[in-house]
């Protein structure tokens, strides 16, 4: 009989909240713990969001979080609350050998890192564990306490009571990401995290030591969308489009995402080649830099930047050294010089910059990340407001819909179940479009599905 054990306390029916656990009667290991993308919906929407020190116990007490047992770290839970009394039990720690694992350093996956109990195990690849001491120094780590990542290597097992869990690196938009093999007394499991065939070969890797796995479990983020979209261009492709935009002789914005340290070295490339310097705010300014890219320029005490930014740079600074700087009057004597990085926080602080006749808002990934947010509307209302166009030149992380059909069918598994999607269900249909038939079942909140 089946002892292994599937459950699925978030990622369903959403892009992002991936956490899933993996359990027998001797060890159990939860794989990711992100937050959930808030929607339009979701009371922590701006402007509303959790009172700083009591984070975790805001989003149990409202119900936006699990409850997941013996993982949160007791100190954090609700001592009082509509919902406080029956969460209790949740700070009393599970007998079996237990750790959480982090596929990738994205909140969606890693939000809730900071709320893990100090006495339970947090595996990640060392790059991620590097981006997160980096993120704390930067002032953009997780809420809660600084999170304690145990650093895991690829292609090396780790064994947890009965469980053998092994990091293989995949492809996304971070380094550092990897997804999961399970192998239980039941059988073995595979977890793509977020994974993508068009920015290199790991992921091919990854598909092949999968390869005949009883369950797979894998995102579905490209399939959330109707109709469907076409498969996402490589980086030279994106570059390409980037530097398309930078023609006109004037000031140009930009929104990259810091964690994706690859396109943003090739973006401050970019824009030297092409004799401008690339501007960051200061916490993304001190991130890059911590993180070992070169060319990182910020802004000087002369424009305005929110407390987090100026605390962000004296940390970077005194860490590894100054950080290059540049003043609003430069800017506004030879706009056609700089590419600036525009902060979601700070719309308003548009207003600070020599907007011209054909300046444009390149959006490469960055934030906000698309009208599914709700800093989406309020952003690109002041862009019409100040006459700024509106340009994507991106390409995401995640696998098209051919391309994650083809890791599918390469791994070849017994059952898949699809989440990390607002339609995790179009996979089904996709898959029996052609080739030989692979079960899907798309999981459910609260149910146990046995290996």
């Amino acid at each position: 009989m089946a002892e292994t054990r599937i459950e699925f306390y978030g990622g369903l029916g959403v892009i992002g909240g991936s956490k899933i656990m993996i359990s027998t009667p001797n060890a159990r290991v939860l794989l990711d713990l992100g937050l959930d993308i808030p929607s339009g919906a979701d009371l922590f929407r701006l402007p509303v969001g959790t009172r700083p020190g009591h984070e975790l116990a805001d989003y149990l007490n409202t119900g936006q979080a699990p409850e997941l047992p013996g993982i949160y770290d007791p100190a954090l839970l609700p001592i009082r609350g509509p919902r406080a009394g029956q969460l209790v039990d949740l700070g009393h720690p599970d007998p079996r050998p237990s750790a959480v694992f982090i596929s990738h350093a994205h909140i969606d996956h890693d939000g809730m890192i900071g709320f893990v109990r100090p006495d339970l195990a947090c595996y990640a690849h060392p790059q991620t564990a590097a981006i997160h001491q980096a993120l704390r120094s930067a002032g953009l780590g997780p809420a809660g306490h600084p999170p304690r990542l145990w650093e895991a290597w690829p292609n090396q097992p780790l064994v947890i009571g009965d469980l053998i869990i092994e990091l293989i690196e995949v492809d996304h938009d971070v380094p550092g990401a990897c997804g999961f093999l399970v192998t239980t007394p039941d059988g073995r499991i595979a977890y793509t995290g977020d994974i993508n065939t068009h920015r290199g070969s790991a992921s091919l890797g990854f598909a092949e030591r999968a390869r005949g796995v009883d369950v797979l479990i894998t995102e579905t983020t490209m399939l959330s969308f109707d109709p469907l979209p076409p498969e996402p261009v490589g980086e030279a492709a994106v570059a390409e489009l980037v530097r398309c935009q930078l023609d006109p002789p004037e000031l140009q914005l930009i929104s990259l995402y810091e964690r994706d340290l690859v396109r943003c070295q090739a973006m401050i490339n970019l824009a030297t080649d092409s004799a401008r310097t690339l501007v960051w705010p200061g916490q993304q300014a001190a991130f890059l830099q911590l993180m070992g890219l070169y060319g990182v320029v910020t802004w000087d005490s002369s424009r305005p930047q929110r407390p987090e930014h100026l605390d962000a740079v004296g940390n970077a600074t005194a860490e590894t050294g100054p950080i290059a700087t540049v003043g609003l009057s430069d800017v506004w004597a030879r706009p056609e010089s700089y590419l600036v990085q525009t902060d979601s926080r700070d719309d308003a602080g548009l207003l600070d910059l020599p907007i011209g006749r054909r300046t444009r808002w390149i959006h490469s990934q960055g934030e906000p990340l698309g009208p599914f947010m709700p800093d989406w509307q309020p952003f690109v209302d002041w862009l019409d407001h100040l006459g700024i166009e509106h340009v994507e030149a991106g390409s995401s992380g995640h696998a098209g819909p051919l391309g994650l059909v083809d890791l599918v069918r390469r791994i070849d598994p017994a059952t898949v179940y699809p989440i990390h999607g607002f339609r995790p269900e179009a996979l089904s249909t996709l898959l029996a479009a052609g080739g030989p038939a692979i079960p899907v079942t798309v999981p459910e909140a609260g149910r146990v599905y046995s290996l």
